[in-house]
């Protein structure tokens, strides 16, 4: 097969992992920057143009489309979509993972366990939203943040009132979330390929931090479940 991975940096280790492996499974890949393409959009012509010239043959896409280009890299792998080629994460499937909102309501949707969440958009809702989780400590997060950032753990409810209302202030949309004191800054990420996990890792998060992303300092084993 022919394989696009659709990423800005081909150096990325992700990225590289994803080339050797296709190519020692005998398949021909391409790591394609979607910031450079461009697209006829036309019932009868449909295409996707790559330095200047058109993209053809693909069998199959890898997107690996980083957050600050969600918006254009998902036109790009839609146009892949109505050109009929196979994409391994659709362009709605990347749109719903990066809105933490709209993730967390479709996995409440199917009976998947989760934190107590709340959302609302005026601080006169501030003190029942805070009573809605449980109370301080709560964990606040930005509807948009990636790799940790824009999470704040706040400890008590004072803090809790002052960082929600700073965010409300910026028209910052946010989450209010349940702190599950008892996983002590570790979670467990599983991989799912149709309705099976493939693979899992645990993180923990470095001393102090309740944070468990890897670009905050905390480190990843794999488990078996």
């Amino acid at each position: 097969m022919k394989i696009a991975v659709l990423s800005r940096n081909a150096e990325l280790y992700s990225t590289r992992r994803l080339v050797d492996t296709a190519v020692a499974r005998g398949h021909q890949v391409e790591v394609i920057d979607p910031t450079l393409c461009y697209m006829n959009i036309n019932h009868n012509a449909l295409s996707i143009h790559y330095r200047g010239a058109a993209l053809e043959g693909i069998d199959a896409v890898i997107p690996r489309i980083g957050a600050s280009i969600t918006f254009y890299g998902n036109a790009v792998l839609r146009q892949f979509e109505m050109m009929g080629v196979y994409c391994l994460n659709t362009a709605d499937a990347i749109s719903r993972a990066r809105d933490k909102l709209n993730s967390m309501q479709l996995m409440a949707r199917e009976g998947i366990g989760l934190p107590v969440t709340g959302f609302a958009d005026k601080p006169g809702d501030i003190p029942d939203l805070i009573e809605m989780v449980g109370g301080a400590p709560l964990v606040i997060k930005l509807l948009e943040g990636t790799q940790g950032i824009g999470v704040v753990l706040a400890e008590t409810r004072t803090a809790a009132e002052s960082v929600i209302e700073a965010f409300m202030g910026l028209n910052a949309n946010i989450l209010v979330q349940q702190y599950i004191s008892e996983a002590k800054g570790a979670d467990i990420r599983c991989f799912v390929v149709g309705n099976k996990v493939i693979a899992a890792m645990k993180r923990q998060a470095k001393a102090g931090e309740f944070r468990s992303n890897l670009h905050r300092g905390g480190t990843a084993t794999a488990v078996k479940l």
